[in-house]
């Protein structure tokens, strides 16, 4: 009786993993050293100028307790997702047309490049004289300063298509709108993800200059309103609850970058 010959597979080293609970303790370590310092050296400035986190743990509860907390933050997000799901979508079409075709991109590159690049605060006043200074004037500014970075990764993600990949398309008989849909959208994902991160940042800074100069409302309002009012632990409070905002929502994007990129 034989018996086969058994051929052994090669082993793939293992990925290094990175060290998950020594980055946690470095975070944790650096914010009790940021807060010890800012409660020790904030009691020795005017209690009216600089509030210490005690103070702003306190007013966070306060806040949240009469529900003005919530209320507000609601508000300042129904105004970013619907100004960003606009800017998503706009950015995304603006991208893919200038990417596909040439005569859209020599018409609108010029455009985009000027927008982009200067302050688009120095539009908020006009914005305002056009649709007031409700809702509506929220998500329009919010859109607009999200766009572009949409539009300019889109727009880089369909240009870097592999032409190999098209080539072999072409090879297996696949039309415009195959390519487009089974080879160029997907080798693009990656760069609209990274498109979209950048836009969540642009989004929540046009979110909070849109309440302090149109409406006085969401989280914007409360800042305003409190400092105002010199209550500054209370205008502390929706500094930290956008700061957690935008590191929850990056790391949302962030890893769906990550995945696609990976897939592609």
């Amino acid at each position: 009786m034989s018996t086969q010959p058994t051929t052994s597979q090669p082993t793939l080293p293992a990925r290094p993993r990175r060290g998950l609970g020594r980055d946690s303790m470095v975070r944790i370590a650096t914010a009790v050293i940021i807060i010890g310092l800012w409660e020790f050296f904030g009691r020795q400035a005017n209690p009216l100028l600089v509030a210490v986190p005690t103070d702003v743990l306190v007013a966070t509860w306060d806040l949240a307790k009469t529900g003005e907390l919530f209320a507000a933050t609601g508000q300042s997000m129904l105004a970013f997702g619907v100004g960003f799901a606009v800017a998503a979508a706009i950015g995304m079409l603006i991208g893919v047309l200038m990417g596909v075709n040439r005569t859209v991109e020599v018409a609108l590159d010029p455009y985009i490049n000027a927008l982009y690049s200067m302050p688009l605060i120095a539009l908020v006043p006009i914005l305002m004289l056009w649709v007031g200074i409700g809702f509506t004037a929220k998500v329009i500014i919010i859109a607009l300063f999200a766009v572009f970075p949409v539009i300019i990764n889109t727009l880089a993600g369909v240009r870097n298509v592999e032409k190999n990949y098209l080539d072999i398309g072409k090879a297996f008989g696949a039309g415009a709108w195959m390519s487009f849909c089974r080879i160029v959208l997907p080798s693009a994902t990656p760069y609209i993800a990274s498109g979209m991160r950048l836009a969540v940042s642009r989004g929540i800074i046009a979110m909070i200059v849109a309440e302090f100069l149109t409406s006085i409302a969401g989280l914007g309002g409360l800042i305003i309103n409190y400092t105002n009012q010199f209550e500054t632990a209370k205008a502390f409070v929706p500094v930290f609850v956008l700061a957690i905002i935008g590191n929850v929502l990056t790391a949302i994007v962030r890893v769906v970058e990550d995945r696609l990129g990976a897939w592609r």
